[in-house]
C-alpha cells in the first residue's frame, strides 16, 4: 500500500513538493499523512479546517490532528457553516482555504484523502444527478488549482484494516452517517446492493472515471482559442456532441470556471442557438448569454459591455458644416448616408443591414456638425462632408474616441 502512494505521488509529479497534507482526522487522512511520511522527499506541512458541525467534537478533532504534527507544521482555520447545503458549503469553504494557503506559499500542492471509495460514489451521485460525460471523470488526481489525490487507487475498508494493524488511531465523524446527506445514503445503501450485483462495482466505477477523464484530457486540447462570441450557423452545423462541448468551453473561458453551470443552463443556452432566427438571451451564473444576427455572445454581467478605442482622422469639406463638430454614442431615430446609399437611413436599419450585433451598437460612436452626421464608426464619412481636390476651405479633424461600457464618450479633440 505505501509503495501504491508512493507511485501515485511520481506520477502526479510531486514527490519532492512542499505538500500540504488536508487531515480531518479520519481514518483515510490519517493513513495519507502516515503513508506521506514515509515516502514523501519534501516538506510535508499538516493542514486542517474546522467547520464547526459538531461542537466539541470538532474541537476534539483538531486536538488529534494538532497532535499528530509539530508546531511549525500544522495550520488550522475555523470555518462555521451557513445556512443552505451544508456538504456543498463545506466543499467551499476548504477549497478557499486550501487556495489561500497555496497563494501564501505555505505550500505548493495540497494531498487529500480520497479514495477508490469516494471515487465511486462520486460517479455513482452525478449519476444520479444526469450527469454529462465531462462529470464522469469524478474526483480528479490533480486539479488546477493545486490539489492531488495520491489514495485514488486505494480502497476504504483496505485503509482502515491497514491502521488496525499497525495500531494507528483515528477518529470517527458522526456526520459520516447522517442519513440527511445523500452521499451516505448511497454509501450505506446504494453501493451495499451494488456489490450484490457486481461485487467488482467501485473498481469498475473507478476505471469508468479514469476512461473520462482521459477522453475529456484529449477534447481539451482539441478546443479552439478562447472566445466569448460565437458564430451561430457554425455551431448549428456542428454535431450535437461537438457543440455542446465547444458551449461548455466558451461558457468556462468566458465564466473562469463551471462552479453552478448544470445541465439545464446549458441546454438554455443550446435553445437559444438552435431558435430559427430572431434575437434573445438568456442568464447563467455569472454569465449573460446574448443572441443577435448570427452571434452568440458570453458575458460578465459587471464587465463593460463594449470597449471602443479609434484614432480618427478626416478631412473635411468645411463650407458644407453647419456647426461645432462633437463626438456622441449614436441615439434612436439618428439617420446617416454613407457612400453608395442615394438618401439617409436610419442607424437601426443601416445596423441591420451590417449585421451588427446588439451589444455593439449601444455605444457606437458618431461625429455630428449638430445637424447632420458627419462620420460613424465602420460606415466613414458622408459624401457630402468629405474633401475633395476642389474644396476650398478644407478642415482637419483629430480625435481619439474611447468608449468603454455605459459611459458616453471621451475624446481628445483637436481641429486644424
Amino acid at each position: 500500500m505505501i509503495a501504491l502512494v508512493a507511485a501515485s505521488l511520481e506520477r502526479l509529479g510531486v514527490a519532492d513538493a512542499k505538500l500540504g497534507v488536508a487531515v480531518s482526522g479520519g481514518a483515510d487522512s490519517v493513513f495519507l499523512l502516515h503513508a506521506l511520511r514515509q515516502v514523501h522527499q519534501g516538506t510535508l506541512v499538516v493542514l486542517h479546517v474546522n467547520h464547526g458541525l459538531r461542537g466539541a467534537a470538532s474541537d476534539a478533532d483538531e486536538s488529534f490532528v494538532q497532535s499528530l504534527a509539530t508546531p511549525e507544521q500544522f495550520c488550522s482555520a475555523r470555518s462555521f457553516p451557513v445556512t443552505g447545503n451544508l456538504e456543498q458549503h463545506c466543499r467551499r469553504e476548504r477549497l478557499r482555504l486550501f487556495g489561500e494557503w497555496i497563494r501564501a506559499g505555505v505550500v505548493h500542492h495540497v494531498a487529500t484523502g480520497h479514495t477508490a471509495s469516494d471515487q465511486a460514489e462520486t460517479v455513482l451521485l452525478r449519476l444520479l444527478r444526469g450527469t454529462g460525460p465531462t462529470g464522469l471523470r469524478g474526483i480528479l488526481p490533480r486539479t488546477r488549482e493545486g490539489l492531488v489525490r495520491p489514495l485514488l487507487k486505494l480502497d476504504r475498508d483496505v485503509i482502515r484494516l491497514y491502521l488496525r494493524d499497525h495500531g494507528l488511531p483515528w477518529r470517527e465523524d458522526s456526520s459520516n452517517a447522517d442519513p440527511r446527506f445523500l452521499r451516505n445514503r448511497v454509501r450505506a445503501s446504494l453501493l451495499p446492493l451494488l456489490r450484490e450485483l457486481e461485487p467488482s462495482i467501485e473498481a469498475n466505477l473507478g476505471r469508468l472515471a479514469a476512461i473520462a477523464a482521459s477522453e475529456e484530457e484529449y477534447w481539451t486540447t482539441q478546443m479552439p482559442a478562447a472566445t466569448s462570441v460565437l458564430d451561430v450557423n457554425s455551431l448549428r452545423a456542428a454535431h450535437p456532441a461537438l457543440r455542446r462541448r465547444l458551449l461548455r468551453h466558451a461558457i468556462a473561458s468566458s465564466k473562469g470556471n463551471l462552479l453552478r453551470i448544470e445541465k439545464a443552463h446549458l441546454d438554455a443556452v443550446e435553445s437559444l442557438l438552435l431558435q430559427l432566427e430572431g434575437d434573445g438571451g438568456v442568464s447563467l451564473p455569472g454569465l449573460e448569454v446574448t443572441r443577435s444576427m448570427g452571434w452568440i455572445r458570453l458575458a460578465n454581467p459587471a464587465a463593460p459591455e463594449y470597449r471602443y478605442t479609434e484614432d480618427v482622422v478626416l478631412d473635411l469639406d468645411g463650407g458644407q458644416l453647419q456647426g461645432p463638430l462633437c463626438v456622441r454614442v449614436w441615439q434612436p431615430g439618428d439617420c446617416f448616408q454613407p457612400e453608395g446609399r442615394v438618401e439617409p437611413t436610419s442607424l437601426k436599419k443601416l445596423f441591420q443591414i451590417a449585421r451588427v450585433p446588439l451589444w455593439e451598437r449601444k455605444n457606437w460612436p458618431i461625429i455630428t456638425d449638430g445637424v447632420s452626421i458627419v462620420w460613424m464608426h465602420r460606415f466613414g464619412v458622408d459624401p457630402k462632408f468629405a474633401a475633395t481636390g476642389d474644396t476650398r476651405n478644407i478642415l482637419r479633424f483629430k480625435a481619439q474616441i474611447s468608449l468603454v461600457g455605459e459611459s458616453n464618450s471621451s475624446s481628445s479633440t483637436s481641429c486644424i
